[in-house]
């Protein structure tokens, strides 16, 4: 079960809630039997990095710290001025079902620079700015990924079922990876196969985004173990076979001032709800490169198979870059199309509050919904074709998704290099766009 501790008064967001002692958790967890705490801060590419400690040595890390070597980090801090410290969030405590141990993520406070570029500090500093505005977000996230395994050398799907197909035997794999969810307090999910073979979905419940992304990194780990001990693969990568649909990280957003809801009225938009969704739309070829952040992602993003490629949106409409999900006559958020699994949830998360309280605050409206499929539009905007255009997009709008100069730089640096590593081995987008490489499956299953 995941730890409900309260956050700490010290939460960079002002939340009031009691203190929480270090001390007090220290015991809970001791006393649920967990054997060693996992101190996690998260990378510019979203991947949890941490640091083992047995219980008992854990209970002065829970007060003090986690030190590190912050040039071992992706470009927390270079390596003449490295020393790194991280404060655990006690209120983002994760017991791992799956063994007798727990996640504590962190945030890195010393020194400054590594704290710029830490990404859960980032989205921490943007839910902050949105509570001084009068506002409260909540999120909830659709995580798609493939079952997998490898025959002959050959990465295939666990099996050759498509959408609500029961008859797969991997289904009961995706039951117990929910099952596991659950499990650890990240919340029950209805369990189904996906379009493509092998594909399934859990659904991250709403809450505040910094919740939000830490559920989306554990999720993740709890796939990949409940998949390995099955003999199996879960793979985040966003379009691991050609010709199928991809996987994607559909956002669920929802603005809520004095308690209520400002996206719906009346089973429609409200004017606020408008506002904020064309602020994400005017900005979505920048958030392109945060939301789809690798090779792989553009080859996701082509027309056809439930794909987000037109700067669009409708009621219902999953061929839009962003969905109104009305189910009932009910409207009570948006859904973000754009995201897949492999993004910085952290970033991407910031980055759309970002476009959304902008779009809101200037009074931007969105062209008129699309009731049809937006494929067929032809002279819609697009996103970006492929990571190096999406890089530029960002380059040149960074300030409009709150980001600082020096994560925005760092961030598009480390891009360019994946880039240009994509080229070099498998050569130009031109010739590559619509295979999948062995580089890709290296790089990103």
């Amino acid at each position: 079960m995941r730890l409900r501790a309260l956050p700490l008064n010290s939460a960079p967001y002002p939340l009031h809630v009691p203190k929480v002692e270090a001390q007090d958790v220290w015991r809970i967890l001791k006393g649920s039997g967990v054997r060693r705490l996992k101190f996690i801060i998260v990378d510019l590419h979203g991947r949890p990095r941490g640091v083992s400690f047995g219980i008992d040595e854990a209970r002065r890390i829970l007060e003090e710290g986690v030190t590190l070597d912050g040039s071992s980090v992706v470009k927390y801090a270079e390596v003449h001025d490295s020393d790194v410290i991280a404060t655990p969030d006690l209120s983002s405590v994760y017991i791992d079902p799956l063994s007798r141990s727990a996640w504590v993520f962190c945030r890195v406070e010393d020194p400054p620079r590594a704290a710029q570029l830490d990404p859960r500090l980032h989205l921490e500093r943007t839910v902050n700015k949105l509570w001084e505005k009068g506002f409260e977000a909540r999120v909830g996230v659709e995580v798609e990924f493939f079952l997998v395994k490898t025959e002959n050398g050959r990465v295939e799907p666990a099996d050759t079922g498509g959408y609500f197909d029961l008859s797969q035997p991997a289904l009961r794999v995706a039951e117990e990876v929910e099952e596991a969810a659950e499990a650890a307090g990240l919340g029950g999910s209805k369990v189904h196969h996906e379009v493509a073979p092998g594909q399934y979905e859990y659904n991250l419940p709403p809450s505040d985004p910094v919740r939000a992304a830490d559920s989306f990194v554990f999720f993740k780990h709890l796939a990949s173990e409940v998949a390995r001990a099955k003999g199996l693969r879960a793979t985040f990568m966003p379009k691991p076979f050609w010709g199928v649909n991809g996987s994607g990280a559909h956002v669920h957003l929802n603005l809520l001032s004095r308690g209520e809801s400002i996206f719906g009225r009346n089973g429609r938009l409200a004017t606020e709800g408008l506002y904020c969704l064309a602020g994400i739309l005017k900005r979505a070829k920048a958030l392109a490169a945060l939301a789809a952040p690798t090779v792989n992602s553009y080859k996701r993003l082509v027309p056809h198979h439930e794909a987000p490629t037109r700067l669009v949106w409708g009621y219902s409409n999953r061929s839009a870059l962003v969905r109104v999900p009305r189910y009932r006559s009910i409207v009570n958020r948006i859904e973000v199309r754009e995201p897949d699994p492999m993004m910085n949830p952290y970033l991407t998360l910031a980055a759309l509050l970002e476009a959304a309280i902008d779009g809101l605050e200037r009074g931007e409206e969105p062209p008129e919904p699309v009731a049809l499929s937006a494929y067929s539009l032809a002279t819609a905007d697009e996103t970006p074709p492929h990571l190096a255009a999406a890089v530029a997009e960002l380059e040149a709008a960074y300030r409009n998704l709150g980001l600082s100069d020096e994560l925005a730089d760092t961030y598009a640096r480390l891009k360019k290099i994946e880039w240009s590593e994509y080229v070099e081995a498998c050569g130009s987008w031109e010739e590559t766009w619509d295979r999948i490489t062995e580089w890709e499956y290296k790089k990103y299953l």
